[in-house]
This record gives structure tokens, sequence and C-alpha cells, in this order.
């Protein structure tokens, strides 16, 4: 009986994303061939191990690739997949989030909440992030974000974190109110609302949280807490593992380069909020929002806000683009897709 595959797994275990990448991995396995896998436990920049160069491996998936650990990996001449997000150029096959995606999610949530001033905080000289960033700004319509803060995120030159916070205070404070921020990522954007509560800066009403990766503790840590959009690390642990697999089987695949989508965004109270200047459109939007599995019809929204269906029809085409009939529909779909995802509730329980 021919063995199975020994597969190096090279993948940060240190943090939730990484192990929901081996998670995609596990899923591929349990469907299709075992492998005989290796991996040990490490951070995310950890240097490979002494003990890669010294097997037979029939594959390698690897998180954190760079330009040495491919030289590297061309001269053991085995199948590698690549799953790092700060290099695009070491000519390896590889599988990753597709990060301008991820903005261009983030600049549709904070978009459908009615503002017309936008911002993101980032990270300087990451690949990673200048993606979000400019899908973000591709999202809203400003192709370049007209305020960015960016400080280094690793380095000689990475700020202090205090002064960090500092720097940020005095940016948010100049933006113009109401604004949407879009962080990075989670970490970036509990950075965002620490600044926003150390400025006096209520949350969301004059500034607006959205941040990435959608790491629940570290989202429920933050207060209020923090809106993300979720990227798919299991799936790219399951593409990354069948790309692999055909690589091992000798194969050519079709694509070198796999781009895996963002999931959704996941809303908390960071972004709980309709920017609009118009007090009967916002309250309208509210009472859709809390009434929306509650029968709630458009003459219970008319009689809340005391307005006519025309009344109220052209307010919000001006200021949504959208009429009242459709922002509820919208509405219902949205929790419907956060209850099939968050709950084992059937659409009929739903219905």
């Amino acid at each position: 009986m021919k063995p199975p595959p020994q597969v190096a797994l090279i993948v940060e275990t240190s943090v939730i994303y990484g192990r929901r990448i081996l998670a995609g991995v596990a899923r591929y396995m349990r469907s299709h061939h075992r492998w005989s896998v290796f991996i040990e436990q490490h951070e995310l920049g950890t240097p490979p191990p002494a003990w890669l160069t010294s097997g037979r491996w029939d594959g390698v998936v690897s998180r954190p690739t760079d330009h040495a650990t491919a030289r590297l990996f061309h001269r053991m001449k085995v199948p590698v997949v690549d799953l790092n997000d700060l290099h695009d150029d070491l000519d390896l096959p590889w599988v990753g989030s597709d990060h301008l995606l991820i903005g261009k999610m983030g600049g549709a949530h904070l978009l459908e909440k009615g503002f017309q001033n936008f911002a993101f905080c980032g990270f300087a000289n990451e690949l990673w992030s200048r993606q979000r960033c400019e899908g973000f700004g591709l999202a809203v319509r400003q192709e370049n974000v007209v305020s960015r803060y960016e400080t280094p995120w690793r380095g000689p030159n990475m700020p202090r974190w205090d002064e960090d916070i500092e720097q940020i205070v005095r940016w948010v404070t100049g933006l113009p109110k109401p604004v949407a921020i879009m962080a990075c990522n989670d970490v970036r954007g509990l950075h965002v609302l620490d600044a926003c509560s150390r400025a006096g800066i209520s949350v969301p009403e004059e500034v607006a949280v959205l941040g990435v990766d959608n790491e629940e503790i570290m989202c429920e840590l933050c207060s209020p807490p923090l809106s993300s959009v979720a990227p798919n690390p299991e799936g790219i642990g399951y593409a990354a593992a069948e790309l692999l697999d055909a690589l091992m089987a000798g194969k050519s695949p079709r694509q070198s380069r796999i781009c895996v989508g963002p999931i959704r965004v996941f809303s908390r109270q960071s972004t709980d909020v309709m920017a609009v200047a118009d007090s009967a459109v916002a309250s309208a939007v509210r009472v859709m929002r809390e009434q929306v599995f509650h029968g709630c019809r458009l003459s219970d929204v008319l009689q809340k806000v005391n307005m006519s269906h025309a009344t109220l029809e052209k307010r919000f085409r001006r200021h949504l683009n959208r009429s009242p009939k459709q922002e509820m529909r919208r509405i219902q779909i949205e929790r419907i897709k956060q209850l099939l995802v968050e709950t084992n509730f059937t659409l009929e329980r739903i219905a």
C-alpha cells in the first residue's frame, strides 16, 4: 500500500486566523486524500523550522513565506503553496484573501449607512493594508481616500502604542463629522475606538468604525463592540490544500494565484447608525431595524414618523437613493443572512 504524502504545514497556530486555515486543510483532507502532516506551534513571522530542510516532503503549505524562504523552496524543488500576505513577487503558487474585495465590502457596508465622509486607518508599507484601502476607496467612489492615517506595523520605525494613539486622536478630531472609518484590521479598529474615547467623540453617531478579521473576542472587547469584515481563512486553507494536491499529482492547475473573497460584514454597535441629515429618514430606518421580524409594515413606519407615504418616499430617494419599501426589504434580507450564518435556524423557522 502506497504511504500517504508527507506534507509540511508552516502555518501560525497562535491566532484564530491561522487555525482556521488549518481547519480548511483538514476539511479538504476529510473529503479527499489523507496526508501525513507535520506542524508545530508557532507565531506568524517565526523562521521556518529546522526540520523543514531535513525531511523529504511531498508538499509544503507555507504562510510566513518571504524572499529567503521562497529561494529555499525553489532549491528544494518541492511543490509549495504560498499563503503570505506581505509579498506578491515570490514566483510561487499562491492562495490568499482578496484584500481588494474586503475593502469594497467594507465600503459598501458604510455607504449603506448613509455616510458621505470616509477615512481609512491602516499600516504603512503593508501590501494587504494598501489593497484594502484601495478597495474601500473604489466602493465609496473616492479612488484615493481623502483622509488616510498610516504608521509602520513592524520594524524599528514602529511608533510606541501610546504615541500612535495620540496621533490617531489628533487625526480623528480633525475629520469632518459624521465620518465612517474603515480600519485595516480589528487591532487597528480598536486603536481608532480608543482614540475616539480619549477625544470624547461619540461612536457611532459622530464616527462609525469598521474593522477586518472578525476576531470575535477582540471585537467584543472593544467599546462599543466593533463591526468587522470576516475574511474566509477556512476557504483559503481548503483552496490551498486542493491546489497542493494537484501539484503533488504533477498536474498543471488552471490558476496559480487564487484570491478567496470575504464572507460578510458582522455588524455590531460601532456601525449601528443611519448617518443622514434627515431625522425622519433616520427614525424610519431605526423603526424598520427594530421591528424587522415583528410584522412591521410600511404603514406602521409612516405612523411612527407621522409622515405621508409620498413625502417619506421622496426623502428616502434623496438621501438613500432607494424607496422605503426597498430599504425594508434590504434590512430583512440582511437579517435573514445573519441568522442563517449565526444560528441553526431553518428558512422555515425564520419565515
